[in-house]
């Protein structure tokens, strides 16, 4: 039995190996699991993403945009000494509306984002639902102007006006800035050539570089990211200086103006309108224009952190002091969602407010000095015609007064003026009608307008013949109304009653302005000596006044003679008596009577009163604060050069002898409460126009504390027209008790 033979059949047919291999629906079954349980796994993956993940991938399209608004300031407010207040910042509201809540076509991806947002989450794969959201978005939108046109009072036509027009800029800067991304994209993407990778190393090298950026170098997108532009996705000022009544409905009744902001604001505000609206001067935003100039001129940086829309000083001492009247905005950082809801503010940067400058000017005086000049423009003063001119009112005029001793400016009027809020609220009508003013009401005179002085000029001629040494001045001479031909180089009094003024000295030819005796005194002492003291009165320069935009004005170098400015023997005359090419501002003559009047000190004019600092950050003090603490300074003086104090006392004496003398031209002006010295100026400029008429002069005189000009363009004579206004302008010194009459000694 174990030798008998083996079936080879059935060894063959006996199972061996793996069970799967002797049963097929076994491996069936295992290779449907092993394909069944990935794609099970991966549907209830989508199933869960679908129903409760939904929301997550809804937030990671909705980032939060982050965006910084500056926190406004207040700059600081200009004040007189008595705390008039002349210019100030108040708050402003304004009503902002996110850029897609009035965006035009809507764009359709903040549409159907802003529906969904209004949807659960298991409506929001329902199209009907969603196209019915959309159509009620819609709806908030038209609703949305309705309501600002409602509550702001302004036609809906305007708000949708403001809209497109908003819209309008925000485009421009769309297209500027795809512009940009696409030069910038072309430059990038531009493909380099074998000329420019260049050739050294061989067709081993180059093939390496080309392996190197095929690898290295990110491939080209297709499909580029679309362009949102951060304007896109903030809220714009539509409605100005809305009312705190508005404030009010707008923030208690947020459902009725989705999109919309209150943003405050401040706006310049000048109370007083035209008065001493020149020296004040005007503070305006800085345009687009001027921060793109700002920004090539620094381009490490601007020193200032100007933006646009910053408001800056523009004239006066608004200009001056910009640097201490501006605040610093702070800075505030907001997180949105893409649909413009305010997740987040936090303040990165608190503000910091501007400081008051308080300037020397006496309001009262200033007013007063205003109304003088205002009612003889008005031509209800006498006017008289000139050598070449009819009786006609000044066409402007200005009157400056200063302390001698320190240069504080104590006012500083001129006419006509112009309404400084009309630089900041603007008028088309009424902006048009001052342009065409030929007054120039918009001109600064006391600081730019650089005219002829006339006589007035002889007052530092005759500092120059004295100290000439070359004249004596009790000396006499015969002035018989002109000097060598009837028909030129003659006096006021010849031209007008054929007579001459006779034996005259300084003092007598100082009272009566007698030409003829000063065009022989100039030709015997030269022009340079003239010229030399008019420089050393600080002639021909700007005072140093600390307001921007003084002008010089022109002294005359008999030295430097051109074709342009030929010197003649008889320009030597003319510029003796204040004529010629010499031009002066009225600054410059107060400050010139200012030092015959101190016994020999130039001083630098100044408008801002020095006080103490209230507090360490720059925040503005109330006006009682700043009232009564002035404190006493000598201001910045020096002494004339060369300049003796016996020639100061003869011109003196002749000063105030053309105030005092029944004949001197300053007659008009006396007064019997206290003693005034001046000089009358009548400067001619010809081409049929009447003269310019001045009067220069301090009070008291025999105490000088407050030097003054007044002067008239086109006025006609200085002693009858300018004459009588400073008189008027003397009598309100000592009625406002500036003028102090020394104590009479017994």
């Amino acid at each position: 039995m174990r030798n008998r033979p083996i079936n080879d059949v059935h060894v063959l047919t006996r199972p061996e190996g793996p069970a799967l291999d002797h049963a097929p629906h076994l491996r069936l079954i295992t290779l449907f699991l092993a394909m069944t349980a990935p794609l099970t796994v991966i549907a209830l993956r989508v199933t869960i993403l679908k129903i409760t993940a939904g929301e997550e991938f809804i937030g990671r399209w909705d980032q939060p945009v982050e965006t910084f608004e500056p926190i406004v300031s207040r700059d600081g407010r200009v004040l007189t000494t008595d705390g008039r207040v002349l210019a100030y910042d108040a708050p402003q509201f304004n009503l902002a509306i996110h850029y897609r809540w009035f965006e035009e076509p809507v764009d359709p991806d903040w549409l159907t984002h802003q529906a969904r947002a209004q949807l659960q989450p298991g409506e929001r794969n329902d199209a009907d639902a969603l196209e019915a959201a959309r159509a009620s978005v819609l709806k908030q939108r038209e609703a949305l102007i309705d309501a600002i046109s409602d509550v702001s009072r302004l036609p809906r036509e305007e708000v949708l006006s403001r809209c497109r027009q908003e819209q309008r800029r925000i485009e421009r800067i769309y297209e500027h800035v795809s512009s940009a991304r696409e030069q910038r994209l072309a430059t990038d993407q531009a493909p380099t050539t074998d000329a420019e990778d260049g050739d050294e190393g061989g067709w081993w090298d180059r093939q390496w570089r080309t392996l190197k950026s095929e690898l290295t170098t990110p491939p080209r997108r297709a499909v580029r990211d679309p362009l949102v532009i951060t304007e896109q996705e903030t809220d714009h000022v539509i409605v100005e200086d809305v009312s705190l009544e508005v404030v009010a409905v707008v923030e208690s009744v947020p459902s009725r103006f989705p999109g919309v902001r209150v943003r405050q604001s401040t706006r310049r505000v000048y109370p007083e309108g035209t008065f001493a609206s020149h020296l004040i001067g005007v503070r305006t935003p800085l345009t687009g224009e001027e921060y793109r100039e700002r920004t090539r001129r620094y381009p490490e940086g601007d020193p200032l952190n100007l933006d646009v829309g910053d408001r800056v000083g523009r004239s006066g001492i608004e200009e001056s002091y910009d640097a201490e009247l501006r605040g610093r905005a702070g800075l505030r950082r907001i997180v949105r969602d893409q649909r413009g809801n305010v997740l987040h503010e936090s303040i990165l940067r608190e503000p910091l407010h501007g400081r008051d400058v308080v300037i020397t000017i006496d309001s009262r005086l200033q007013a007063r000095a205003e109304v003088l000049l205002d009612r003889t423009l008005r031509g209800t003063d006498a006017t008289e015609p000139s050598a070449g001119g009819n009786a006609a009112p000044p066409k402007g005029g200005c009157i400056v007064a200063l302390d001698v001793h320190t240069g504080r400016v104590l006012a500083a009027a001129a006419a006509p003026r112009h309404d400084a809020r009309l630089l900041v609220d603007y008028d088309s009508e009424e902006w048009q009608r001052m342009l065409s003013d030929p007054r120039r009401p918009f001109f600064p005179r006391v600081t730019q307008m650089t005219i002829p002085p006339g006589s007035v000029f002889k007052t530092l001629t005759a500092v120059a013949m004295i100290e000439s040494g070359m004249i004596d001045p009790e000396a006499h001479y015969h002035c018989r109304g002109y000097l060598e031909i009837p028909s030129r180089d003659r006096c006021y009094i010849f031209r007008h009653y054929g007579v001459g003024h006779g034996d005259m000295n300084l003092e007598s030819a100082l009272c009566q302005s007698c030409n003829v005796y000063f065009f022989d005194a100039a030709r015997r002492i030269g022009p340079a000596t003239i010229h030399e003291w008019a420089a050393r009165f600080g002639l021909g320069r700007p005072t140093g006044a600390d307001v921007d935009g003084e002008q010089g004005g022109h002294l005359p170098d008999p030295h430097v003679s051109s074709t342009d400015e030929p010197w003649y023997p008889g320009t030597t005359r003319q510029f003796a008596i204040g004529q010629a090419t010499l031009t002066v501002t009225p600054l410059q003559v107060a400050r010139m009577m200012a030092a015959v009047a101190n016994d020999g000190y130039l001083v630098e004019p100044r408008f801002r009163e020095e006080r103490p600092q209230v507090d360490s950050d720059r925040q503005s003090a109330s006006p009682i604060q700043l009232v009564g603490h002035a404190t006493e300074s000598s201001g910045v003086r020096s002494r004339i050069i060369g300049l003796s104090s016996e020639t100061l006392v003869r011109v003196r004496s002749g000063l105030r002898q053309v105030v005092e003398h029944p004949r001197g031209t300053g007659k008009r002006v006396r007064m019997e409460q206290v003693p005034i010295a001046g000089k009358t100026g009548t400067a001619e400029i010809g081409g049929g126009r009447n003269d310019h008429a001045w009067f220069a002069g301090y009070a008291p005189a025999d105490n000088p504390q407050v030097a003054f000009v007044v002067v008239l363009e086109e006025g006609g004579s200085g002693g009858r027209v300018a004459g009588p206004v400073a008189r008027e302008f003397v009598e309100s010194l000592l009625e406002f008790g500036i003028l102090r009459r020394a104590p009479e000694v017994e």
